[in-house]
């Protein structure tokens, strides 16, 4: 019997994915869903908590919701994209709101993909992630 096991790690742990939602329970939900797909996975409550963690942390990925207090999704990214760090991170940012006006304004900031909650599955996000994380 092997007295010394291995232990393999998904190849996804060396993956950092910041994750930023207001709402605590959606939060929780998608934190949940990339722990288990083997991420390691920082959040944040609002744009500036998530500046905070971006400018001390290296990241592979955030994800955004747009309509948030303090610091808005929109405001986030304009200072992601801006830092040196930031320019190349995936970003893919969400919210409740359809509005083509919105959604053509983040994705005119750089964000790799937008997404409307109110039909977003947990495997779509975790799809979505998987997608630039390769």
């Amino acid at each position: 019997m092997d007295s010394n096991p291995t232990t393999t790690t998904p190849v996804a742990s060396k993956y950092k994915v910041l994750i930023v939602e207001d709402d605590v329970v959606l939060l929780k939900m998608y934190e949940k869903r990339l722990l288990a797909d083997g991420y390691q996975i920082l959040t944040a409550a609002d744009g500036q908590e998530a500046l905070d963690i971006f400018n001390k942390e290296k990241l592979d990925l955030i994800l955004t919701d747009i309509m948030m207090p303090k610091v808005s999704g929109i405001e986030l990214i304009e200072k992601v994209r801006t830092a040196k760090k930031g320019k190349t991170i995936p970003i893919i940012a969400w919210s409740n709101l359809s509005f083509e006006e919105e959604k053509q304004q983040a994705l005119s900031l750089g964000v790799n993909e937008y997404l409307v909650k109110g039909t977003l599955t947990l495997e779509q996000v975790s799809e979505t992630v998987k997608k630039y994380l390769k």
